[in-house]
């Protein structure tokens, strides 16, 4: 019997075992195919799911049609970025929060941590608060991962003296705040510090703990990855030169690496100025000892001897203009998915994610800030290929021109953008803030590449703005947004050497209401409940931030 003499139900069965882009394929093979792959609601549902930067949730009652029609709603009320619902939620004064996975928690005090689950009634979940009265220690940071109900506290400990201050790295039920049931026995970490104060970064990435520890009062960082199931160290480093890292895979992370600069005796910056990325398997350096759990840290690997499968360069500065940071953000994880127990029809995918790199510079005393905003796939395909053909240390150095200009998008950061509020990319899309005329907008830049090829199909217009936020947002406008595809310079030319140019798409989309304005008042000043800082997202809402002394609060937009 021929393949396509089977029964249309049997037919399309098989056919939707096949990922989208070959049922897309099949669809242009003959009549038949197009014919089944057309009539069947779950096929529809499949390509609109991939389109969409999602993936199909667990089973439920909801059928496949029903699943397609709430999609549609809320890629439609995403892409007029049409909220649905508000809510304020008071700023606690805890000095620590985190915002990961549809929750946002708060610290209050220097023991209780204070939980909100984002509702959204597009995509069926349900808003809940709940507290931790008392998370067993004192509270100097803290991350989560509600996926694995996982809750990490940091603590600092002194010797009864105060000549030494360690580290100790809490894991906790996020629900609950009791000891992990997963994590090992003692359900403590203790890494090693730098002396000083230090600040902490904490990613997880399925059993992996990351933890950058920067040193405020000797310039040096710390990375140490944990397993944090066993409790089994699998990379410590350190150096004066990786400020920030990113997980690109269970492997594979990202670090930031910073030439040393030298302060001269008149007090000008002098030193090597050419900031890179590397990406690092971990499993290639392998931590000398102990093998578990990590009581006593080994010396770290100097960051300059670490092995790395690829470095991506950046292309030469300007002899008046100097690096001074780099930072790498990038949410959720790699393979992170909700928590069952939410019953979300679906979710962002975990094929890619859009890094925002976010260069520090000075020229003379002026500081601004460069975007480098990368998809996760531009790297790890690289480092697919060099892993396949085997190269050596170093051999995946990639020059700029061989990623920059069409894997990137570089913009110029605006004046407005936060370096605190630092949740503001979700799956492919990054939220900022910047002035339009005299008053504050919300902005999302949205890196699906399958919906912007898609448009392209479609025959929609399509824009090159200028080579900044700000360019292109007092461009023209339509309730879908502006398209961004074409190749644009970098402005102000002179930052780099040569002209640069890059094209990475995007979708420019602008909020078209806030819960509140910023006009002026009678007196020509600005209400200050109308005032803010930032906006942060989450995979369902907006939440957009007030920071005044007199004005503290988070405004949650939800969808």
């Amino acid at each position: 019997m021929q393949f396509v003499s089977l029964p249309p139900e049997l037919l399309a069965t098989i056919l939707l075992d096949l990922g989208f882009r070959d049922l897309l394929r099949c669809r242009q093979v003959c009549s038949i195919f197009k014919s089944v792959i057309d009539g069947d609601v779950r096929a529809h549902y499949k390509v609109e799911l991939a389109a969409a930067g999602m993936e199909d949730g667990p089973p439920s009652a909801l059928t496949p049609a029903e699943r397609l029609s709430i999609l549609r709603r809320r890629q439609d009320a995403w892409t007029k970025l049409a909220w649905t619902a508000k809510e304020e939620v008071p700023m606690r004064r805890g000095g620590v929060w985190e915002l990961y996975g549809n929750v946002l928690a708060q610290a209050e005090g220097e023991r209780t941590l204070h939980f909100k689950q984002l509702p959204s009634a597009i995509r069926g979940i349900k808003g809940k608060e709940w507290t931790i009265q008392d998370v067993g220690c004192k509270i100097r940071d803290f991350g989560m991962d509600s996926a694995q109900d996982l809750l990490i506290v940091l603590e600092h400990c002194s010797e009864p003296d105060g000549s030494e201050v360690t580290c100790r790295v809490h894991l906790r039920s996020l629900s609950t705040g009791a000891p992990h049931p997963a994590a090992s026995k003692t359900g403590i970490l203790t890494p090693c510090l730098p002396e000083g104060r230090c600040t902490y970064t904490i990613q997880t990435s399925e059993d992996n703990l990351g933890l950058l520890i920067s040193g405020l009062d000797e310039l040096i960082y710390k990375l140490v990855i944990f397993n944090w199931k066993t409790g089994a160290l699998r990379l410590c480093t350190a150096g004066p030169d990786l400020p920030s890292f990113a997980f690109l895979s269970t492997r594979h992370i990202l670090i930031a690496i910073l030439p040393e600069l030298e302060l001269t005796e008149d007090n000008n910056i002098r030193g090597p100025n050419d900031p890179y990325l590397i990406v690092v398997d971990v499993d290639a350096n392998p931590v000398p000892y102990p093998p578990a759990p990590c009581e006593s840290s080994p010396a770290p690997t100097c960051s300059t001897d670490l092995k790395y499968v690829c470095a991506f360069r950046y292309p030469r500065l300007g002899d008046t203009f100097i690096v001074t940071d780099i930072s790498i953000r990038s949410d959720p994880a790699p393979n992170w998915r909700p928590s069952p127990s939410l019953g979300v029809p679906f979710s962002v995918s975990r094929e890619d994610r859009l890094l925002v790199i976010t260069l520090q510079l000075y020229e003379g005393p002026t500081r601004f800030g460069i975007f480098s905003l990368v998809l996760t796939s531009t790297f790890l395909s690289r480092v697919a290929r060099v892993e396949r053909e085997g190269a050596e240390t170093g051999g995946g150095d990639v020059g700029w021109t061989e990623w920059g200009p069409q894997g990137s998008r570089l913009l110029l950061a605006p004046e407005t953008h936060t370096r605190v509020w630092v949740c503001y990319v979700y799956g492919t899309t990054f939220g900022l803030l910047r002035w339009r005329g005299s008053r504050k907008v919300v902005l999302t830049l949205d890196f699906n590449q399958l919906a912007i090829r898609r448009a392209r199909l479609k025959g929609g217009g399509c824009f090159g703005l200028g080579d900044s936020a700000e360019a292109a947002a007092d461009g023209a406008w339509d309730a879908g947004g502006v398209k961004m595809t074409e190749m644009t310079a970098f402005r102000p030319g002179r930052v780099f050497k040569e002209e640069v140019a890059t094209g990475l798409g995007y979708w420019l989309r602008m909020l078209p209401s806030l819960p509140f304005g910023d006009e002026e008042s009678s007196d020509g000043t600005l209400d200050e409940e109308r005032q803010f800082e930032a906006v942060m997202l989450a995979e369902d809402a907006f939440v957009v931030v007030s920071d005044d002394e007199d004005v503290r609060k988070y405004r949650i937009l939800t969808f």
